[in-house]
């Protein structure tokens, strides 16, 4: 029986490991949250059915199986990373791949892309949408837009817009919240929750001064999109991020259900490899992002 590779985001994690000495700083330098990068380690442990880092210690340490297997694929790593350079056409005549959520390229950057198309008709894009992380350094994205802190020590980032939440629903549910609404009203209805980030109603029932309500029915989602689709069509209660939700609001899908802004920790980022920065096509789109993110989004 022919058995299947491992996969090649596994491989260069777990070389990336090997070389760094550390989990944490490996996961940084690939672009990717902790708990992902640990996601693959494990996959190619239970692929090739090894145990290759003893997590016993204070810090990963390869094994004996471990080290044999970097020993033997360091080589090829490196020859598959120096025929891609080799292969890879200029950066200044290769399309500019940009690494976005699927939430915030349909519900922000789409509406705003013609602007961008019109400007810079000799840059084309490619838009890499995916609900995980965004691998700037291992080179799947020249560019992104990331969700966090900012404190990426392996990339280049600069803060691109502030996030906030609202509670939301139908309309026909916001008829069972009659103003004033109370949030003592909210256990008659389901909460709709995604899975990342997570905790955000904890976080909001704390921000609001109530305890949260454990025994609460919830239903999870993967994409905010996903979420919001399901609060329209009125299964429950969401939180809405801005600008993830603006489109529902404005369309009058979905309504605030009580006053009151969230201000969520963090700020989208727009975000590169340094080695890229300075890219002509990295530039521009870099600047326009930011002009964008001041506009309103039908101008």
């Amino acid at each position: 029986m022919n058995r299947r590779s491992p996969p090649w985001g596994a491989i260069e994690a777990f070389i990336v490991a090997a070389r760094t000495g550390g989990f944490r700083d490996a996961a940084e330098k690939l672009g990717l949250s902790p708990s992902a990068f640990s996601r693959r380690i494990q996959a190619l442990e239970e692929h090739i059915g090894v145990q290759l880092f003893d997590r016993s210690g204070p810090s990963p340490q390869l094994t004996a199986a471990g080290r044999r297997y970097l020993l033997r694929l360091e080589p090829g790593y490196q020859a598959l990373r120096a025929a891609t350079e080799w292969m890879a056409p200029d950066p200044a005549h290769r399309p500019l791949r940009v690494g976005i959520s699927q939430s915030l390229a349909i519900s922000w950057l789409l509406p705003r892309l013609h602007r961008f198309q019109t400007r810079e008709p000799g840059i084309e894009l490619i838009l890499q949408t995916r609900s995980g992380d965004i691998d700037l350094l291992g080179g799947a994205a020249d560019v992104g837009i990331l969700f966090g802190d900012g404190q990426w020590r392996h990339l280049v980032s600069e803060p691109l817009m502030a996030v906030t939440a609202e509670v939301v629903c139908a309309e026909r549910l916001a008829y069972d919240l009659p103003p004033p609404a109370r949030i003592e009203d909210l256990p008659r209805h389901r909460l709709l929750e995604a899975v990342y980030p997570a905790n955000q109603w904890r976080d909001w029932f704390h921000w609001a001064g109530q305890p949260s309500w454990s025994g609460q029915e919830r239903l999870r989602f993967d994409s905010l999109q996903v979420l919001y689709e399901a609060a329209a069509r009125g299964l429950g209660v969401a939180l809405g991020v801005r600008p993830l939700v603006t489109p529902f609001l404005e369309s009058g899908r979905l309504a605030v259900a009580f006053p009151g802004t969230w201000a969520i920790p963090g700020h989208y980022h727009i975000a590169t490899a340094p080695g890229r920065r300075h890219d002509r096509a990295v530039r521009v789109f870099w600047q326009w992002l930011k002009e964008e993110a001041g506009l309103p989004e039908n101008t």
